[in-house]
């Protein structure tokens, strides 16, 4: 199974996550801290059934 995350970067340089097939939402400063955010977030969202690996996490970046 796939994740999805439509990412966006604010006009205050935040960026946002949101998955579109799983109910989660995270937030970093920069994209670093954003990749850390969204691992631990689906780390949080998948316990007790298998995480995705990976390779099956995408991002689409859109701009506002």
């Amino acid at each position: 199974m796939g994740l999805i995350f439509e990412v966006k970067q604010h006009k205050d340089g935040e960026y946002t996550a949101t998955c579109h097939f799983e109910n989660i939402y995270t937030s970093g400063v920069d994209l670093q801290d954003l990749h850390t955010n969204i691992n631990s977030a689906v780390d949080e969202r998948f316990v007790g059934r298998e995480r995705p690996v990976a390779r099956d996490i995408h991002l689409l970046v859109c701009q506002e």
